[in-house]
């Protein structure tokens, strides 16, 4: 590969992308096995044990609203980082499968836990009639299991890519009409919202950092993986969102509760 690598560069001035994925220095293991992408399982696996730690703090929030949702959300984003690390390990079609499937499902869910959290805000609109937010969570449902399908009858990667902004987009509107509702009633931004837009902000520039699709440094460090890195903590800010805005500290003792202003 490095031969042909090479050869581009004299003849070309460029480095070629093999099956659209660019060049890496793989690193070597026993029984001839070697890790693909090293930056981005290292990424992925230290995204996973921030999300296993968001579900630990999950599941000692005794009273917390919607819990259930939140720890299946949790497991799905445990599986959606289990199938990156593997599959940046070694790329084959089952891996391939795995990743995509599952960061699919951990933005389908993100959507689905943001219609359900913000619910309230959205209630006006509806003239408090919850039947129209069963049928919006069915949708979502709905449009989930159609993707998979599609995908499985033609995997189509720009069609998947299409799919989850538009879903992310979708998701971080529902999030800042949830801020602005508050904002409107309380008359001012508390702990709780301030972190929500952090996160939002955050979240929203770690994807950008796929758009800046360059040779990797170092044969190591490309864009995707620093997306990886990008994404690390977002999983410890939801947990702490989650503690303020129900009124449980870390030890579980109960401040204050600001959903009952919400």
């Amino acid at each position: 590969m490095w031969e042909t690598i090479e050869q581009f560069e004299r003849q070309f001035g460029m480095v070629p992308q093999f099956h659209g994925k660019w060049p890496f220095a793989a690193i070597p293991l026993p029984l001839g096995f070697v890790i693909q992408e090293p930056a981005s399982v290292v990424f992925s696996l230290l995204n996973l044990y921030t999300v296993y730690k968001m579900l630990k703090r999950f599941l000692k929030m005794s009273e917390l609203l919607m819990k259930t949702t939140w720890i299946s959300y949790a497991c799905v984003g445990l599986f959606a980082w289990i199938s990156s690390s593997v599959f940046h390990l070694s790329d084959c079609d089952l891996t391939e499968s795995m990743d995509y499937f599952g960061a699919y499902t951990f933005v389908a869910g993100g959507l689905y836990v943001s219609l359900v959290f913000t619910s309230r805000a959205l209630l006006p609109y509806f003239g408090g009639r919850t039947r129209i937010l069963t049928v919006l969570k069915i949708l979502c449902g709905v449009f989930y299991l159609k993707h998979i399908r599609d995908m499985t009858v033609h995997f189509d990667y720009g069609y998947n890519m299409l799919t989850c902004i538009v879903y992310t987009i979708i998701t971080c509107a529902l999030y800042i009409h949830y801020i602005w509702f508050r904002y409107r009633r309380l008359g001012k931004l508390e702990e709780s919202d301030i972190l929500l837009i952090r996160i939002i902000i955050w979240a929203n520039l770690s994807a950008a950092l796929e758009i800046l699709d360059f040779i990797p440094v170092f044969w190591i460090f490309d864009s995707h993986s620093l997306f990886h890195m990008a994404t690390i903590p977002i999983p410890i800010w939801w947990a702490e969102f989650l503690d303020i805005t129900h009124g449980y500290d870390t030890n579980d003792r109960k401040k204050y509760n600001v959903l009952k202003i919400a």
